[in-house]
């Protein structure tokens, strides 16, 4: 499991004028996922969610996603 930085995911989503879904669907995986992560309600996530996340969001350097 990857622990990810949900500010960051925010912020970047946010930056990018995407909504969750949008998010979402750029990754390829359910909203719900998205949301939990948001909300607080889970901050680790399989390497390969992890990776489609980055991908939507443009992140070349993924220890940027990464939390500390």
């Amino acid at each position: 499991m990857v622990a990810i930085d949900v500010e960051e995911m925010r912020r970047r989503r946010q930056l990018q004028g995407l909504s969750q879904s949008d998010l979402a669907r750029a990754a390829q995986i359910h909203r719900s996922n998205i949301s939990r992560l948001e909300r607080g309600h889970q901050d680790t996530i399989s390497p390969r969610t992890f990776a489609r996340i980055c991908d939507a969001l443009g992140v070349k350097n993924r220890a940027e996603l990464m939390a500390a």
